[in-house]
């Protein structure tokens, strides 16, 4: 049981408002870096889902609040008592964007705004046999019309909890507690609202202020962190990923494994729980995914579609997953019809959905993947529903491990060898994706310029364009050690290169393109440095002529203010200038003196090696320049 559900319900206007106390407005920069706010959502058989209140208060569009409140509503029959834990993403839609006033959502500490709020509803509920003959029209009917042009993304982890409730009209108790955020850690926040959620619906909203609490202390989340992170009396291992890079491990946490630190960015499912029945195929969809093409993914219940659709991102890690994926799709969203009412469908959509209308909608997609329940599949149980399977018309390219995929047919069926099933997955198609990559690790390689030393030009030589063309005629020559499909009409060279050819067109690439070239540059100014920084800035000064010695000094004063300038720039993720707000002072100098002792790459090594070039420099040169130079 989860304590006293009636704390939490509308029906009754004299309940007495639980007394919730404010975050504070200095604590509200550091709360934010994790968690954006959390949301409680109320389900009516008549008026839909609906945010009841957000802790702390957060100024949304009517369209996100709306987005907020559908994707957080289960739209599955697989449970009738029970709780449930899923996540989704959907596409901001800012004030200024939006085609409707702000909405106006309860404060959870102003009491009288809560108690507006349920005698308003009651209005609202005795006006609603309009709205009620609205909701039978058709899905297509209802989808909204418009899309964001929007970039940033919510995330939202959701705690769904439903209960037998004789003295509700429907019948039903069921209320939603969702985690906002704009962090992509799927592990993490699943793993914090599932031991949220229970305290919440037991013991009241008073439990969001001490998780508030305890989140304003954790440390700004930079990447490739490990963290111990204080929550609700216990402490949370969490290992953070280094931007697209795979996290290494299972992810699970259970049994043996439940004191492993979190893999934020990785579910905590087992793989061959999730693609039971489509274990062969995970090669197929890998090359699907590697190419950002349309995929529609449909389950059973949010739970199974949200962790598809994150394992499947993080298949093909590093390469970054360019188009817009969804753990959880509805026909209420608002970019329904951008994503699933055009002709041809966009690049890059990942889907995962539960509702059957989107496999008419969607039929024209090249790929489907239907997931199932295991049990049902092996006897049989399925009930009218499609069977588990891949529907693609994609021939594989790429070679299988066969060991491999033998061992996971036998794993499946044993639960006490999933952890290990889904760390071996995980760690073949990391190495596949490598192996992919080199010849492109290689090409780029001479495209950049990798020499420095004290009479380099003061201007960086700019890295080299690349040309498909060039790569794929270099490719015949240099074809790396990815393993195609030995047993195909097609010879195992001309696979390769059109594997290459069309992941050059695929949106995957130019992310990826764009990602390395800015990693190049920082290696390049990186190489620059340190060339500076160990150069005889001694001989240089006596050997060569005043102009010169006097072009270098400037150098390397020049190199030391962008050194300056990377130790003062913030390595937490971005977050989105809309959800910012001012930190003390006395935090903003603790979060600076952090960035300065913790620097990457050395740079504060690097920092004191040239101001000590500087000075080295400075002392070959003659005393009128000497001080010229010095002011």
């Amino acid at each position: 049981m989860h304590g006293d559900l009636s704390l939490l319900t509308l029906a009754d206007e004299d309940q007495d408002v639980p007394e919730v106390t404010p975050v504070p407005a200095a604590d509200l920069g550091a709360l934010r870096q994790w968690v954006l706010s959390v949301a409680c959502i109320n389900f009516d058989l008549e008026l839909g889902p609906d945010v009841e209140f957000l802790y702390p208060p957060l100024e949304i569009s009517k369209e996100e609040k709306d987005n907020i409140a559908f994707s957080s509503f289960p739209d599955t029959s697989v449970f009738s008592d029970g709780s449930l834990v899923f996540s989704w993403r959907v596409r901001e839609v800012p004030l200024e964007a939006s085609a409707a006033a702000a909405p106006h959502i309860p404060d959870m500490a102003d009491k009288s705004q809560m108690l507006s709020r349920r005698i308003s509803h009651r209005l609202k509920r005795s006006l609603s046999i309009c709205h009620a003959a609205e909701s039978t029209k058709s899905p297509a009917h209802l989808a909204p019309t418009h899309s964001s042009r929007s970039t940033s993304y919510l995330y939202g982890y959701t705690f769904f909890l439903q209960r037998r409730d004789a003295t509700n009209r429907r019948g039903y108790f069921q209320k939603s507690l969702v985690i906002l955020t704009h962090l992509p850690y799927v592990s993490l926040f699943t793993e914090m609202v599932a031991r949220l959620g229970p305290s919440f619906f037991a013991h009241g909203p008073t439990v969001l202020e001490l998780v508030a609490r305890d989140i304003v202390q954790w440390p700004a989340p930079r990447p490739g962190a490990a963290l111990e992170l204080p929550l609700m009396g216990t402490l949370v291992h969490v290992l953070l990923p280094h931007g697209h890079e795979p996290q290494h491990g299972d992810g699970m946490r259970t049994g043996e494994h439940a004191a492993a630190p979190l893999l934020a960015s990785v579910p905590q499912s087992s793989m061959l729980d999730v693609f039971y029945e489509m274990v062969p195929d995970l090669w197929r969809l890998w090359e699907c995914l590697l190419l950002a093409e349309p995929l529609l993914v449909v389950g059973h219940d949010p739970r199974s579609t949200s962790e598809a659709v994150w394992h499947l991102v993080d298949l093909i890690r590093p390469v970054p997953w360019a188009g817009d994926f969804r753990p959880f799709f509805h026909i209420h969203d608002y970019d329904f019809r951008a994503l699933v009412g055009r002709a041809a469908p966009p690049g890059g959509a990942l889907l995962g959905t539960t509702n059957p209308f989107f496999l008419q909608t969607c039929a024209h997609w090249p790929h489907k993947l239907h997931l199932g329940q295991r049990l049902e599949a092996r006897h049989g149980h399925t009930a009218g529903r499609t069977a588990p399977c891949f529907v693609s018309p994609r021939k594989r390219r790429i070679s299988k491990d066969h060991e491999l995929l033998r061992r996971l047919l036998q794993w499946r069926d044993a639960p006490s060898e999933h952890a290990q099933a889904t760390a071996a997955v995980r760690r073949h198609f990391a190495d596949v994706t490598e192996r992919f990559l080199a010849p492109l690790h290689q090409y780029m390689a001479t495209l950049i310029p990798a020499h420095f030393d004290l009479s380099s030009p003061a201007d960086m030589p700019p890295i080299q364009p690349f040309h498909g063309h060039s790569f794929l005629q270099w490719l015949k020559a240099h074809p790396g050690p990815l393993r195609m499909r030995q047993r195909s009409l097609t010879p195992a060279h001309l696979l390769r290169q059109s594997l290459y050819a069309d992941f050059l067109k695929c949106p995957n690439f130019s992310l990826w393109l764009q990602s390395r070239i800015a990693a190049a540059q920082e290696e390049q100014w990186q190489r620059r440095i340190a060339a500076l920084a160990a150069g005889d800035v001694v001989t240089f000064g006596r050997t060569r002529s005043e102009i010169e010695s006097v072009d270098l000094y400037l150098r390397l004063r020049e190199e030391l203010r962008r050194v300056d300038e990377a130790l003062a720039r913030p390595l937490t993720p971005e977050l989105s200038e809309r959800w910012q707000a001012p930190p003390s002072p006395d935090k903003a100098l603790r979060r600076a003196s952090i960035v300065s002792e913790s620097s990457p790459r050395g740079l504060q090594h690097q920092r004191q090696r040239l101001t000590e070039q500087m000075s080295r420099l400075l002392d070959t040169m003659p005393a009128d320049l000497r001080i010229g130079l010095s002011k």
